[in-house]
């Protein structure tokens, strides 16, 4: 069955899905009673993302605080990329003792968060749960590298992702590009190429570019840098920028790499990071060809533009001929607790959580999520769910994002927002903006590393 081939799959990555109708529900009373006792203003963060930002102050916030009239939710959302990242201004918070009681964030954060202290354990009571090997239970194994430690729990997951190529049907159509396959990846040469032929330019300025990668001048975040750089790196055949545990900055794969980011820019002009404006809008306007995206995409597009129209493909490979280059990155968000908030809030926390994801058994919360918008919480009550299977069903382009978990080899970036993943950001910036060298860059990358490392 198509949900059990999805579970045996899932390692280190799971797919979330995007259907069109609109959640219909049951009672989602997660949370229990909590009519009474004392007076709680909970503060809860997240990062921006228009429709995380609507379900929650549309839906679960208002039905929590009817459910539990003594808790009061504050919500606040913070840019993911900027002057100061969602990420950095956390972490600063939080170490000062401060920071949200209950707050999302990417999976590359809870390893050095859970090491600070700064996370307290998920309650299994608060889930339904008998106990901590019950909750951790619950999950395919694979899924819990960055939560699980010495058998708790430190998060509940948001969503659960890996990557794969949306591109505008409407452009290709235009320009007479064929259709690409849907049942093998491209090479990134022949998207370089296609993305050469969908360039455009009027009076010398740029109206359209073939490909968007996931940063770009209006948005220079670590994330993506991180996971296009680690995409390509491991189809190069190098896993990370540290083999053996010393530096490796200067290696054939990485000046590869280095290379293929040069080449879209430069050599096919298929990538122009300083035209691209909007992630959910370049590609649904036109402005731009292809993006690799997850999930999550379709439903934030669609809401910039109703009319698109676009398919989905596997992620581009060094080789499509061989099986050794299909590589691609895996990652998740997840909620956490504030291990610094009394027991009061810490409670409040656990019982808004267990509200909005769903206790031991319950799929509802979970559907609505993975229908809405495109999140999903791999639990295996929910994968083997028949609303799972509806849900895929829906929305038969997911098909690819599953198949990836078969056909691709995935596993999350080890360097993003830490020092050797400003070093990756340097070097790309060094090459796309500053017409390095991949050489260059890659020396530099080395020697920032050592820096690092010594």
């Amino acid at each position: 069955m198509m949900q059990r081939r999805w579970r045996s799959t899932l390692a280190g990555s799971a797919m979330v899905a995007l259907a069109a109708t609109a959640f219909t529900g049951c009672s989602l009373n997660g949370g229990g009673g909590g009519d009474g006792g004392e007076q709680i203003e909970l503060t809860l963060w997240t990062h921006e993302f228009a429709p995380l930002q609507d379900s929650m102050q549309k839906k679960w916030i208002p039905e929590f605080e009817k459910a539990n009239p003594n808790i009061k939710i504050k919500m606040t959302s913070v840019p993911l990329a900027g002057a100061v990242s969602y990420d950095s201004k956390l972490l600063s918070t939080l170490s000062s003792g401060a920071g949200p009681d209950v707050w999302d964030m990417g999976s590359w954060n809870f390893p050095s968060f859970q090491e600070q202290g700064l996370l307290a354990p998920i309650d299994p009571a608060a889930f339904g749960y008998d106990d901590d090997t019950d909750l951790v239970g619950a999950y395919d194994p694979a899924s819990l590298k960055e939560l699980s430690y010495d058998d708790k729990l430190y998060g509940m997951f948001s969503e659960f992702d890996t990557l794969a190529t949306y591109y505008n049907t409407d452009v290709f159509a235009e320009a007479g590009i064929p259709e690409l396959p849907a049942d093998k990846p491209v090479s990134w040469e022949e998207i370089g190429e296609i993305g050469s032929k969908l360039h455009q330019e009027e009076g010398g300025a740029v109206t359209r570019t073939g490909y968007q990668f996931g940063f770009f001048a209006n948005f220079k975040d670590a994330q993506w840098y991180s996971q296009n750089f680690y995409t390509l790196l491991r189809q190069y055949g190098q896993d990370d920028v540290y083999v053996d545990g010393k530096p490796a900055g200067d290696t054939e794969a990485v000046r590869s790499t280095l290379q293929l980011f040069s080449d879209f820019v430069y050599k096919y002009k298929a990538y122009d990071p300083t035209f691209l404006n909007n992630w959910f809008a370049d590609v649904p306007d036109g402005r731009a060809a292809m993006v690799s995206a997850g999930t999550w995409y379709a439903g934030a597009a669609l809401a910039n533009n109703p009319d698109f129209k676009f398919k989905v493909v596997p992620n581009p490979v060094v080789d499509p001929d061989n099986p050794d280059t299909y590589k691609d990155i895996s990652y998740f968000w997840g909620w956490a607790v504030n291990s610094h908030a009394d027991d009061a809030h810490q409670a409040a926390a656990q019982k808004f959580l267990a509200f909005i994801l769903g206790k031991k058994g319950e799929t509802a919360q979970a559907d609505y999520w993975f229908n809405e918008l495109g999140y999903l919480q791999p639990s295996t009550a929910y994968l083997e769910s028949d609303e799972f299977a509806a849900a895929i069903e829906k929305a038969p382009y997911l098909q690819t994002f599953i198949d990836a978990l078969s056909n691709y080899q995935v596993s999350p970036p080890q360097h993003v927002y830490d020092e050797a993943g400003a070093a990756i950001v340097a070097a790309i910036d060094a090459v796309i903006y500053d017409h390095a060298t991949p050489e260059d860059a890659a020396a530099e990358l080395q020697a920032a590393l050592e820096r690092i490392d010594g």
